[in-house]
Order: C-alpha cells, then structure tokens, then sequence
C-alpha cells in the first residue's frame, strides 16, 4: 500500500514517473506507456520505453504488470535529427531556424516584460571569398570554424551566436537596451576577428563587418529585425568595411529605394531608356572638335535623367553591366 517510488531513474524523469505510476494504482484496470531513463548496471543512462497494465483487481493477477524496453538508440538517433535540424554542421553553432526561435522568445519576452531589451548583430566576414577562391574550401572552412569559437569567446552565457549560412554569423544579445552595450560586443569582435588566424601552420588575416539592430526600434516580427542587421552590416561595408553600422530608419528607406532602382534597371535595358550624350572634345590650340566623348545616362520615366555614378554600381553589382 505504499508506493516506494523509482531510486534508479534518472532525476528528470523521477516526478514524472512516481505521479504517472501513483495514478496508474488508482485505476482499475489502467494502463500507461513512459518513456524514461534508467540507471544501468555499468552506470550508464538507459533508455526505456516502460508499459504498465494495473491488475491488482485481477484474481489471477493480483499486481501491476510492467515491461520494459530498451530504446536508447532510438532516442539518441531522434536527438541527432533534431539537433542536426537546429545546427550548422561544419561550426556547431545554433542554425537560421535555431536562431529566429531564439529571436522569436526574445520578442515575447520583450512583449511581457517592460524596458526589457535586446540587440542583433549580423556580421559577414570581409574577403572570406578571395580566401576561399586562392586558398580553398577546406582552409575556408576551417577559418569559418575558428571565427566561430572567437565569436562565442566574446559573448556572455545568455547570449547566442549563430552561422545564418556562408560566411554569415548572427548574434543575439540579450537584456541589452543601450547601443552603446551592444556597439562594445561589436567593438570586441571586431578586435578578435582582426586577429591572425593559425590555419596548417601559416597566418592568415581577414576582418568582419557587423550591422546592428535594437529591438528599441519598435519591431513586430523576429524576420524583419534580423533584416535589418542586415542592411546595416551591408552599410558597413559600404564604408570601407572592418567596422560596425548601427541601424537607422535612413538605411531602411535606402535600401528599399536600392532595389526599386534595381528592378528599374532591368526594365530599362528593355525598354531602350539608356541614352548617350556626346561631350565634345575640342583642340585648344585650333578650336577644332576633334572627337567626341559618350556619355551613358539613364532616361527615367518618372524620376527623369539619372546619373551614371547612381545605376552603373547597380549594374556591376547584378550583371546587367554587360547587356
């Protein structure tokens, strides 16, 4: 009549076990199905599928009959999957879906909690191409792997760092509502990115730019704060790259005016809205034309004659410098 509990289970699946099995005594003809671990002989965790019928009412019975299962390389396949689902292979860091999870808690907690804050920084490793192109994939990937242990290195416990894909890394920092709090991690990991990095015994050096995002900015979904840590990062570099941008209504606005050119662009190769205007060049010493320069300009239908120095960039940017 007094129930013992379970001294060889694993203490996360103690309490559980114990009310599942009390309640399974009180009734009559129950039966329930536990997945749980199980201290083995050689003091390894087990895992068990256990299934209890109660016939203690069964006169041919008289007790609780339990059997037991070993399912322990199930259970250690079902964590692989999952957390190669939410991991980046080649770095062991959290992946895009781990990290937007993440970001999405953030969020609510932001939403329940007043003053709390939090930041992004989204960072791309500068000239990680040329790296790859000059000295392979497998030194770039092992650059990747070590950029991403001096990424967790500067980070607190609560904070998470993330490989978004490529050479892309995104980092969440927690209860942060000052930029400068979180303008000094983007400080830091400049220092340490900056740093030579030992790949088969030579150096190599590369440098990061980082854009930052506060969730001060008053944002509603997860995907557009991440967005625009993003641009900022892409501001960064425009800069001159090895430093940090902090995000503003202005990048947004210039981004998103960026792409609208960039469609434009398109149409207007097919439409024949590229036109050229012809700069005399004159003789000095005659006064005579000796030749003409041609000069490109971009006819636009609504925002009228466009300069070269605004679209060619575009241009050269999405391959449409060619047609």
């Amino acid at each position: 009549k007094r129930f013992r509990g379970f001294p060889l289970v694993h203490p996360d699946e103690a309490a559980r076990t114990s009310e599942t099995m009390k309640t399974l005594l009180e009734t009559p003809d129950g039966t329930v199905t536990l997945e749980l671990r199980l201290r083995h002989k050689n003091q390894d965790w087990r895992w068990i599928e256990l299934v209890a019928q109660n016939q203690i009412h069964d006169p041919a019975v008289l007790a609780l009959v339990v059997n037991f299962r070993d399912v322990t390389e199930r259970k250690q396949a079902e964590e692989q999957l999952i957390h190669g689902a939410y991991h980046d292979a080649l770095t062991g860091l959290p992946n895009r879906i781990a990290f937007l999870e993440n970001l999405g808690r953030a969020f609510a907690r932001g939403g329940r909690h007043t003053g709390y804050g939090f930041a992004i920084l989204f960072l791309d490793l500068d000239r990680f191409k040329v790296i790859n192109d000059s000295l392979g994939h497998l030194v770039g990937d092992k650059l990747l792997v070590q950029a991403a242990r001096r990424l967790e290195n500067c980070l607190r416990s609560g904070d998470v760092a993330a490989r978004l894909g490529g050479d892309e890394f995104a980092i969440l920092l927690e209860d942060m509502t000052h930029p400068e709090d979180a303008t000094r991690v983007a400080e830091r990991i400049l220092v340490e990115i900056s740093r030579p990095f030992v790949i088969d015994g030579s150096e190599i050096f590369t440098s990061t730019s980082i854009g930052v995002a506060m969730s001060s900015t008053g944002y509603k979904k997860p995907e557009d704060m991440l967005r625009d840590a993003d641009t900022a990062m892409y501001r960064a570099k425009a800069l001159g790259k090895s430093r940090y941008a902090l995000f503003d209504s202005a990048m947004h606005q210039r981004a998103v005016t960026l792409l609208q050119m960039e469609t434009d662009l398109r149409r207007a190769v097919e439409r024949d809205e590229l036109v050229l205007h012809y700069q005399p060049i004159v003789g000095l010493d005659t006064g005579i034309v000796s030749g003409f320069e041609a000069l490109v300009r971009w006819q636009h239908p609504e925002r009228g004659l466009i300069y070269p120095a605004e679209f060619i960039p575009i241009a050269e940017e999405t391959d449409l410098i060619a047609p």
